[in-house]
């Protein structure tokens, strides 16, 4: 498959999230607009729309998707065709403070991922940080989204995106919004955290049952995405 008919293919085009508003997670450690980011792998660029509206004046992204890529030069945002700049990297060492890669890890070949990772590592500045969105397989939805997108070459748990985020080579991996509930509030949170209890404690009822168990020092997220910030 071309990876121009990826999103044709995924039935998205531009207007597809253009309701897309900031995360409120990503609003809590993006808290400086002076700072520079790159958003990597930002097809159309809902993430750095929202960003523009939140008043960041440093961004940018880099994609492989040529309609993605003219589609933003379009709206007067800075995009890098990751085809046609071989020299992406050494071109842009050390000048990110924050690199987002939302949902795009998974499409890597497993062989690549940490190469792939240390890499990007280069981007960053000195104290710079990578923020890591991906699906969670030990979320409710489990292994559907290894095959609800024909081109993901694999899936996540907590432990998994630790480890090769630690053997890229960054100094500390922490996860953001491990319950999702960043933004509720009242009543809507309270219940949310009394069924999140109850679908815990369900899940280690039947792991006792059937003699199962997950790996003691991964931590255990169930939300639908695993996101993680790694400090180069």
């Amino acid at each position: 498959m071309n990876e121009k008919d990826y999103f044709k293919f995924r039935q998205i085009d531009a207007n597809s999230y253009k309701n897309f508003d900031l995360p409120v997670y990503l609003k809590s450690v993006l808290n400086d607009t002076e700072k520079s980011i790159l958003d990597f792998g930002c097809g159309y660029g809902q993430m750095l729309k929202a960003l523009k509206s939140n008043g960041f004046k440093f961004i940018e992204g880099a994609d492989i998707n040529e309609d993605a890529i003219k589609h933003l030069r379009s709206q007067g945002i800075l995009a890098n065709d990751l085809n046609a700049n071989s020299n992406f990297y050494s071109e842009n060492a050390a000048s990110f403070d924050f690199i987002i890669m939302s949902h795009v890890l998974e499409h890597i070949p497993k062989t690549e991922v940490i190469n792939h990772l240390i890499l990007l590592k280069t981007l960053l500045k000195p104290n710079g940080a990578l923020i890591v969105m991906v699906p969670n397989a030990q979320s409710n939805t489990g292994c559907y989204w290894a095959y609800e997108d024909f081109t993901h070459n694999l899936l996540f748990t907590g432990g998994s995106l630790y480890y090769v985020l630690k053997a890229a080579g960054f100094s500390s991996v922490d996860f953001l919004d491990v319950d999702c509930l960043a933004g509720s509030t009242g009543l809507n949170k309270l219940l949310r955290q009394f069924f999140l209890r109850l679908y815990k404690l369900n899940y280690a009822f039947w792991n006792k049952i059937t003699a199962s168990s997950f790996h003691r020092p991964s931590p255990s997220i169930f939300s639908y995405e695993l996101k993680a910030i790694a400090r180069k």
